[in-house]
Parts: structure tokens; C-alpha cells; sequence
């Protein structure tokens, strides 16, 4: 029997792969459109007479949009390991 020698070389510094990755561009895109979701549901959801742009409650929804987003690209069913 005769073997190939097996030749391995670097695929590159880890942080050039991980940017480059289809993956986490596709995190970050739906991360910023369920944290645009979640400012959108404070700016119509607060009442009629206080119309503000940005306070506390306005980051909560957002970082909770955030948050929805990131889950629902990096949780174990999206990547299909159910």
C-alpha cells in the first residue's frame, strides 16, 4: 500500500477567516434588522403624547432586538444541529 504524505497548510489568520465568514455577515444583518425592529416597536409603541427619540426604554427594545437577532443566526437549530 502507499499513502500520500498529507500536507496541511494555514488557512490564514483566524480573525481574517472569521471576518470574511458568510456567517457573521449574515449575523450582523439580522442582528441590526430585529434591533431596527425593536426601536420601531418603542417608537410606536409608547403613548400618543410623549413622543421621544431616544431614552432608556428605547435602548432596552433595541439591545432586546439585538439580542433576538444574534440568537436566532447562532442558536443550535439555525445551524441545523437540532
Amino acid at each position: 500500500m502507499e499513502f500520500k504524505k498529507l500536507e496541511i497548510k494555514p488557512e490564514g489568520n483566524w480573525f481574517k477567516r472569521t471576518i470574511k465568514s458568510t456567517h457573521l455577515k449574515k449575523t450582523v444583518i439580522v442582528s441590526l434588522i430585529c434591533a431596527l425592529i425593536g426601536y420601531i416597536i418603542f417608537y410606536f409603541g409608547q403613548g400618543a403624547g410623549t413622543q421621544e427619540f431616544w431614552n432608556d426604554d428605547a435602548l432596552q427594545n433595541t439591545a432586546i432586538g439585538l439580542a433576538i437577532g444574534i440568537y436566532l443566526t447562532n442558536s443550535p437549530c439555525a445551524r441545523g444541529r437540532c
